[in-house]
């Protein structure tokens, strides 16, 4: 009876998250949410090269938004965190460093609480722009936006308590660091490009 007891015990303790389980699919969402946003802006209809980028990391980040949701749901926690505040991120086992702790400042001196967030303004550019500016511009976002939320994911693939918490943030450190490198390439390509057509403009003579 008594080892009866013990596993009922420690299977409810292995569902129960701890704040690092909440802290980070509530902030991971968030994070989430604006990647699909941005990607959603580049679906408007208007042309672009990056058609099928946008579609991806859209469908991608939707589904794991959906099991971030699902735990918070089960977990009856708020969807958004309740404090715009990073500091969960000492709460884990292994000692702190200073590459967490610089991360923890850049995220307190960040207008939007996380570095890497688009701000109001960069989003508004990013709609307004047409044609290879704006894929430019959503692709130089994109890329701030994998590397502020990084840390967070390598962070959580150590330290959350929960497996499908731990799988999910590995997940997202291998799919953003393989991004990281298609969106700098691809800047790479298309930044000449745009520099080549504003300089040829610049030299046609005005009438």
């Amino acid at each position: 009876m008594w080892r009866d007891l013990t596993e009922v015990r420690q299977s409810l303790d292995a569902k129960t998250p701890h704040i690092i389980d909440v802290r980070f699919s509530q902030f991971m969402a968030l994070h989430h949410r604006q990647a699909i946003a941005m990607s959603q802006l580049l679906l408007d209809g208007q042309a672009t090269g990056l058609s099928g980028l946008a579609k991806r990391i859209a469908s991608s980040q939707l589904v794991e938004l959906g099991e971030m949701q699902g735990w918070l749901r089960l977990w009856e926690q708020p969807f958004e965190p309740d404090l715009d505040d990073m500091t969960w991120m000492l709460l884990g086992q292994q000692p702190y460093n200073d590459e967490l702790l610089q991360y923890l400042v850049d995220c307190g001196n960040a207008p939007e609480g996380m570095p890497g967030l688009a701000t109001s303004e960069q989003l508004i550019q990013l709609r307004e722009l047409t044609g290879i500016e704006r894929d430019i511009q959503y692709l130089r976002l994109m890329l701030a936006h994998h590397e502020g939320g990084l840390p967070m994911a390598r962070f959580a693939s150590e330290e959350a308590t929960l497996p499908p918490v731990r799988r999910l943030a590995r997940q997202i450190v291998l799919d953003q660091a393989r991004e990281i490198q298609q969106f700098t390439h691809m800047l790479n390509q298309v930044q000449p490009v745009a520099t080549d057509r504003a300089l040829q403009d610049a030299s046609e003579p005005t009438l």
